[in-house]
């Protein structure tokens, strides 16, 4: 995409159309992908429910897509009021043509939430693929005849592959079926419902942060909204890889678990906690001593000029702060998810919004596309925080839990800072080629935090070794 459009009003107007649909689709389908699964480890056995919901949740889905068919044009102003009224007509263009894929995103937000509860994460792992390889596809071969229109079209494809690949491993459940007695399960319906909304609010209220970047940025020079884009899907590269991952496998004993609200849930938690953040370290330290160099390996070729590359990895370098948080983010909601307490992801969510809002125009006006960068990893620590402070109050947490915890806390922020300093001094060995570096500087910062882990004892390793053991028993 870079190499083809570069960071142009062209890029800017398919990223800002992009976020209609990203948007219901974060308010709707991950609330559905989370909530799904207390859901369904309830109504086991009760097939009939689940259909019900999937069929409630599909129409909502068709009733939403059609109003913002119609408020198309408005939303694209509020969006980004700096496009002139050329990039609003082709954004509007482009919205139209993609905005029927968020039926297709709650559809397969639904059997990912089942499958993934059932511990088949194979087939939602791999939605992904064809729908890149029809982008990749409409860019080499559609790119000079239809230009921006066929990666629109190519886009609403994969949210069409992303159901279709899903449903077969599905079927053998015999749930996902057309089902409209809303009236005989009216309160499980509405109790659904209640329980749904701060789920979708806190959704939404993650993806204005989203929007405001891209609003605050159409401010900006030309090509600014594509550089935070860019630098965006750099950063959540290694995030949805591993530490996403992680949560995904971990979700489902936490569901199990929550049903208790006792030790075993609190444990999980701790050690949820624990094993994202140091799995994070190694990847962060790479991230923030090459940004440059990654962003440059990533994307600078063809249209993509040295001006793109150089606010791309400004604005990449402040978005790697905020990786760990948004991981360490997801996985507390989801804690909450499964207690049913989703009031408290709601709260947080909406106050990061307004933290971000504020510093986004603030160190805009300072640091440009960075600073906008920085205002969403700051709202992000905050809400991580927030979430944090407020799990003593749905869960006892014991004393010594805490203290081991933070002691935890500690030790991995110590090996952090002993990481990234050496591999900091490690990058200025004179290594010409940009690929060797990386690699250099890579295995460095794996190397350092291994050695860093083992002297002191951090307790990660040993439950990082236990999951590989198990899986490999699996």
């Amino acid at each position: 995409m870079a190499a083809y459009f570069g960071a142009s009003t062209v890029t800017d107007a398919f990223f800002v159309a992009s976020i209609i649909p990203v948007l219901m689709f974060t308010a709707v389908g991950m609330a559905i992908t989370t909530g799904m699964a207390p859901l369904y480890a309830e109504s086991k056995g009760k097939n009939e429910v689940i259909s019900v919901l999937a069929s409630m949740f599909f129409l909502l889905s068709v009733g939403l897509t059609i109003v913002f068919y119609l408020l198309t044009p408005v939303i694209t102003k509020i969006m980004a009021p700096g496009f002139s009224e050329a990039e609003n007509q082709l954004t509007n263009q482009l919205t139209v043509i993609m905005l029927p894929s968020f039926c297709f995103f709650v559809l397969s937000a639904i059997m990912t939430g089942i499958l993934e509860y059932e511990r088949v994460f194979a087939p939602p792992a791999f939605v992904a693929i064809p729908q890149n390889l029809f982008v990749i596809l409409a860019l080499i071969f559609l790119t000079n005849r239809y230009g921006i229109y066929g990666i629109a079209f190519a886009t609403l494809l994969g949210a069409v592959s992303q159901f279709l690949i899903q449903y077969p491993f599905i079927k053998k459940y015999h749930i996902l079926r057309v089902h409209f007695a809303f009236k005989k399960h009216k309160k499980q319906l509405v109790d659904t419902l209640k329980m749904f909304s701060p789920i979708v609010i806190a959704s939404v209220a993650y993806q204005v942060n989203a929007v405001v970047d891209r609003m605050v940025a159409s401010r900006l020079p030309a090509g600014s909204v594509s550089a935070l884009n860019y630098a965006n899907k750099l950063m959540f590269l290694p995030l949805s890889i591993l530490l996403l991952s992680l949560i995904t496998v971990l979700f489902p004993s936490i569901v199990d678990a929550a049903m208790s609200r006792g030790t075993e849930f609190v444990r999980l938690v701790l050690k949820g906690l624990s094993l994202i953040s140091f799995a994070a370290i190694p990847i962060l330290v790479v991230m923030l001593v090459e940004s440059k160099l990654l962003v440059s390996l990533a994307f600078e070729r063809g249209a993509f000029d040295e001006t793109a590359a150089r606010m791309t990895s400004l604005a990449f370098f402040f978005y790697s702060f905020g990786m760990v948080f948004i991981a360490l983010k997801e996985f507390l909601n989801r804690c909450f998810v499964a207690l049913k307490e989703t009031k408290a992801t709601m709260m947080s969510s909406v106050l990061s919004v307004v933290v971000n809002i504020v510093l986004s125009i603030l160190l805009s006006l300072w640091m440009g596309v960075g600073g906008i960068a920085l205002a969403t990893s700051v709202a992000m620590a905050l809400q991580t925080v927030l979430l944090f402070y407020r799990l003593p109050a749905a869960v006892r947490i014991e004393k010594t839990d805490l203290v081991a915890f933070s002691r935890g806390v500690v030790k991995l922020l110590i090996l952090f800072l002993i990481v990234y300093g050496l591999t900091w001094f490690a990058a200025f060995l004179p290594i010409n080629n940009s690929f060797l570096h990386l690699v250099f500087i890579s295995i460095v910062a794996f190397v350092l935090f291994a050695v860093g882990a083992i002297i002191l004892k951090c307790h990660e390793v040993l439950a990082f070794r236990q999951i590989i053991k198990s899986r490999r028993k699996d």
